[in-house]
């Protein structure tokens, strides 16, 4: 079983394989220790995936998603429920090192 945090002890040349096979397992990209928790994890995600956007089950909202979109080696922005008020999405964009610039906030 693969645990969040093998993320962080991966090669770059065997991320493509590893990725294959975590997004089989439910517990990728879920709860605490998730690759987008951490600076380093976030900068590996920014630079190891395409420009696009990404989603997956935010575990603190069942039924809700938790959306990224990525613009390879130059940053991201991390969409999700905000944790003090639910009826609103938080928007945090990092930048390719995985420290937050901004936080903005819309209705859910």
């Amino acid at each position: 079983m693969i645990q969040p945090n093998d993320v962080n002890k991966v090669s770059d040349e065997e991320w493509e394989d590893f990725k294959k096979k975590a997004q089989a397992d439910e517990l990728y990209y879920s709860g605490p220790g998730d690759l987008l928790d951490t600076a380093e994890g976030r900068a590996k995600f920014c630079r190891l995936n395409e420009s696009g956007a990404f989603a997956k089950p935010d575990p603190a909202f069942p039924g809700y998603k938790i959306w990224v979109f990525n613009n390879q080696g130059q940053g991201m922005v991390v969409k999700r429920r905000s944790r003090v008020d639910p009826t609103v999405m938080e928007d945090v964009e990092f930048d390719a090192d995985g420290q937050p610039i901004s936080r903005a906030f819309e209705p859910a």
